[in-house]
């Protein structure tokens, strides 16, 4: 999924070489090279108060060398100075390098070197990393991080390191960030060179400009150790040179603020500057050929890959007893599959939901109880196949993650896995690794769009759209006096999915007598709770029903009584409360909310003042808020309903809607004001 701030091109030899330069400005680091006036940050747009470190320069660079497999390995460096603030910027000091491994054909990290400098009496005090600090942790099958801590850093440290990878699968050369989550960056810069026998299509994202955007063509010689399968080819000893003509690009921007996280705004990835890189074609010595990598091959390799694919097929016959034990005799094939479901969900807790491969070993779970989300629903699936159930697993980027590519696949941007379940016809999309989640339903993280069924027989692109998400609630409530001149009523709430997850999860981690409690606590002024319920928590496919009766502590006889008519239930504050937007706004899920309230006007006492209907409607038919009151001698009915029916919004919608919750929030809180007679 491509959003709006993204542009796509191909980088190759027959595309026009952009040279624009604005000014003559370049910056040459000198690693190591730090002078006490380094520590003394010059003033710049992008640095206030708020500031907790400066990026100084982060500058990258990728070029290709030749390499024994008769094909080009790119050799990627980066180098990085960091000055830091305060405490609050320690978390830069942690650098993680991810890196990719196959066999003999994996990533190789190099030249690793980092230090620390402080300022102690007027003398600058170097700290050298330790290499015996670099920890290597492996995270999936072919993909490791490597991890390192800068040593000595404190309030006022500049941080410097510089490493290089090498790297035999070309078909992925690195990305780059031009612009950091947790700091402005006051030079930024990325080069490549790439023969032009290598065509690769690259994805800019983002809405700063380039300082710097200057492409050229060179020329270079590449030297491969057996015969290759592209270019022009000069044999001597074994050795053959490939003779190319190259694009040298640069890429510069200078001074750009740190990514300004806004609320509902599901994930930086999406929108922060960066150029993103995938190999395209090649060229053979013939003609241009195709090497995307086509969905069909990659299914292919996922389902021979031994911590994903592999160990959900075959008979597993090691899984029977727990088979026995979920399903026990219950008939039809739709039951079957929620027992199976239900007695995953039940028996293993998820520790990691950023894995969608087997980490701890499907053989391994039912002794250890636990293991990650791939663990835990591709467990799901060998045992509904086991079952007779068709099952396969469903690779998608999670929202807070970033939105995956359409076009082809990038291993990397799939973070979670779920299931597709095939039942007596119907399809179940299935995720086991959380508990209280119903059969059939997911969490609203996973609605992020584009997500791919992997099978052996029907694989395809599945959406999860959040436009397809309601939380549909409706909430009543009832208010009269009673014999002894008291106010009292009931509440009743039927939630929707988002909200009856949330209360189940509550209702679990503190039971149902503090849950009520801190009802009570948070309303102590307003009233009293008594007879407490809630259904339907443990059916887990229906709604939670929460409801209560209540005695408000406004006594009759008092000579005015100031009443909320929507009681528990009136926003009290704006989440939109920035004067201005950049990005979109991305709602979790469509709105559907209803209010209603019953209430009879106490005996002795007539309507001073009653708050107005309204109705107001948002962008069209995007959005409506309806306030819908009227009274009687003896009673006044309210009702309210606020209906959103999309998700996402332009950053150009965004007064509106901040005006509309404004509007919102201010009508929702007027009073009914009810004046004792004077007869």
């Amino acid at each position: 999924m491509l959003n709006k701030i993204q542009i796509i091109g191909l980088l190759l030899a027959v595309c026009h070489l952009k040279n624009n330069c604005y000014g003559q400005e370049k910056l040459k680091p000198k690693f190591g090279n730090i002078s006490l006036k380094d520590f003394d940050l010059q003033s710049s747009p992008v640095i206030d108060s708020n500031t907790n470190a400066v990026i100084v320069y982060n500058i990258g660079s990728t070029h290709f060398i030749g390499n024994k497999n008769g094909g080009f390995s790119y050799v990627f460096k980066k180098q990085v100075r960091i000055k830091i603030i305060n405490r609050k910027s320690f978390n830069l000091a942690t650098i993680r390098v991810p890196l990719y491994v196959n066999g003999e054909r994996g990533d190789k990290l190099d030249e690793l070197s980092a230090s620390t400098y402080n300022l102690e009496d007027g003398k600058i005090i170097e700290v050298k990393l330790d290499k015996s600090n670099l920890f290597e942790e492996k995270l999936y099958q072919h993909l490791l991080e490597d991890k390192f801590t800068m040593p000595a850093v404190k309030e006022g440290s500049i941080i410097e390191y510089t490493y290089t990878i090498t790297s035999p699968v070309e078909f992925n050369i690195p990305a780059w960030e031009f612009q950091s989550e947790y700091a402005p960056c006051l030079w930024s810069e990325y080069n490549v060179i790439i023969p032009q026998v290598l065509l690769y299509v690259f994805v800019k994202q983002g809405l700063d400009s380039f300082f710097i955007d200057k492409g050229e063509e060179g020329r270079e010689t590449y030297i491969l150790s057996e015969k290759p399968n592209m270019g022009s080819i000069e044999t001597a000893d074994k050795e053959f040179r490939v003779n190319s003509n190259t694009v040298v690009h640069q890429w510069v921007m200078k001074e750009i603020k740190a990514f300004q996280p806004e609320i509902y705004l599901y994930s930086a990835s999406n929108y922060i500057d960066k150029m993103e890189f995938q190999l395209s074609k090649y060229y053979d010595g013939d003609k241009t050929r195709d090497v995307m990598n086509t969905w069909k091959t990659a299914t292919e390799e996922w389902l021979k890959e031994e911590d994903f694919g592999e160990p959900i097929q075959g008979k597993n016959n090691w899984m029977n007893e727990m088979l026995t034990a979920a399903v026990g005799n219950v008939p039809g094939q739709l039951e079957q599959a929620k027992s199976v479901y239900y007695y995953v969900e039940n028996h293993f807790n998820c520790t990691n939901f950023e894995n969608p491969y087997i980490k701890t070993g499907l053989h391994e779970m039912p002794k250890k109880g636990e293991g990650s989300v791939g663990d835990i629903n591709l467990l799901l699936i060998a045992m509904l196949r086991k079952q007779g159930i068709k099952a396969d697993p469903v690779l998608l980027s999670t929202r807070d993650h970033g939105f995956s590519y359409v076009q082809y696949p990038v291993v990397n941007k799939f973070n979670y896995v779920i299931v597709r379940a095939v039942v007596e016809g119907n399809v179940y999309f299935l995720d086991a690794a959380h508990r209280n989640l119903g059969f059939g339903k997911l969490m609203e993280n996973c609605y992020n769009g584009h997500a791919r069924i992997i099978s052996e027989k029907d694989s395809a692109s599945v959406y999860f759209w959040p436009d397809s998400l309601r939380e549909k609630k409706i909430t009543m409530v009832q208010i009269m006096s009673n014999e002894k001149g008291v106010l009292e009523g009931n509440y009743q709430s039927i939630l929707g999915n988002s909200e009856s997850l949330i209360a189940r999860e509550k209702l679990n981690e503190i039971g149902q007598a503090a849950y009520f409690k801190n009802i009570q606590t948070t309303n102590e002024k307003e009233f009293e709770i008594r007879n407490t319920g809630i259904d339907s928590f443990d059916k887990l496919e229906e709604p939670v029903k929460i409801y209560y009766d209540f005695r408000l502590k406004t006594e009759l006889g008092t000579s005015i009584i100031y009443i909320n008519p929507m009681f528990t239930e009136a926003l009290s504050k704006n989440p939109f409360n920035s004067m201005e937007r950049i990005y979109p706004v991305e709602m979790p899920y469509i709105v559907d909310e209803k209010y209603i309230l019953n209430m009879d006007i106490p005996p002795g006492y007539t309507i001073d003042e009653l708050p107005k209907s309204a109705t107001v409607t948002f962008n069209g038919n995007q959005g409506f808020f309806e306030y819908s009151i009227r009274a009687s001698e003896s009673h006044i009915q309210l009702r309210c309903v606020f209906k959103l029916i999309k998700t996402n919004f332009l950053a150009k919608d965004y007064n509106n809607l901040r005006d509309l919750f404004a509007f919102m929030i201010k009508k929702e809180n007027e009073l009914i004001v009810l004046k004792k007679n004077n007869k």
